[in-house]
């Protein structure tokens, strides 16, 4: 394609669109992709990734514990079920819709049946786990398990 006819098209779909079409076809991230920074707690590994996942979730490693803070606003806690399996944990649950009677104007909360799974970062069991809800926040917490580190003989 000449360079006329790619200004065709550009001119055309301005018509069409909100002025940055072929800006928004060519970004690596274009507007409505939200990027998060992820920072481990060694401050070594920096990396970006996609959001749009639900529920959010933060996860925290201290000395002793593994602590995921999940955040499911409007949730009750009778209709929400974890499973583990190693180190995956499956959250998976159903928000219901406010009873209001009345035309929507703007719906951004998110309804209905969800369910995620999360790969933890070391290994979990059931029985050692301990989830509690408060005020739309899922606090899970479980112990980390320490392993020896042995040395290994070369020979």
């Amino acid at each position: 394609m000449d360079a006329d006819k790619i200004k065709q098209w550009i001119e055309m779909t301005q018509k069409y669109q909100n002025g940055r079409f072929w800006e928004m076809v060519f970004e690596e991230n274009p507007p409505g992709t939200v990027l998060e920074e992820q920072v481990t707690t060694n401050g070594r590994q920096k990396e970006n990734h996609e959001t749009g996942k639900y529920p959010k979730t933060d996860i925290f490693l201290t000395d002793t514990d593994v602590i995921l803070l999940v955040e499911i606003p409007g949730a009750i806690r009778e209709d929400m079920g974890l499973s583990v399996s190693g180190n995956k944990l499956t959250i998976r649950g159903i928000l219901h819709a406010p009873m209001i009677n009345g035309t929507t104007v703007l719906n951004e909360r998110k309804y209905g049946e969800f369910q995620r799974t999360i790969d933890l970062p070391e290994p979990a069991e059931s029985k050692g786990m301990h989830a509690r809800f408060e005020n739309g926040l899922l606090i899970i917490t479980y112990p980390r398990r320490y392993v020896r580190e042995e040395t290994i003989m070369i020979r």
